[in-house]
């Protein structure tokens, strides 16, 4: 018997992905996409005003890095943030770029942080 169709690696991303937006969506989060000349997953809005931007990829390595990146950084410009979130499966940094500052958070810390704190 064969099993044939199934890609897991390839879908790894979109779950995580799938994972984040249950999560804001459970919190009443407003949650929009931004795209431009670059891509944002989540924009998240209070009323009127954007609070937040963060940037969903399973494993930030060397081929997506900059396109994840340049996305974020597209939307933090924008709506004038100053912080902003990629999560991530398992990796664990803070990048300072251009006066910005990007945590990269494993999706088991974010979900475990954002649940005891009041912001996202």
């Amino acid at each position: 018997m064969s099993i044939s169709g199934f890609n897991f690696s390839s879908n790894n991303g979109r779950t995580l992905e799938n994972v984040a937006f249950i999560e804001l969506k459970r919190r009443k989060k407003e949650v929009y996409y931004f795209s431009e000349k670059n891509e944002c997953d989540f924009i998240i809005k209070d009323g009127a005003r954007v609070i937040q931007a963060i940037q969903v990829c399973y494993n930030l390595n060397k081929e997506d890095k900059e396109r994840e990146v340049n996305g974020l950084l597209q939307a933090m410009s924008k709506f004038k943030l100053k912080e902003g979130i990629i999560i991530t499966f398992d990796q664990d940094e803070k990048l300072s770029i251009g006066g910005k500052t990007i945590q990269v958070t494993p999706i088991w810390k974010w979900l475990l942080i954002s649940t005891q704190t009041k912001g996202i």
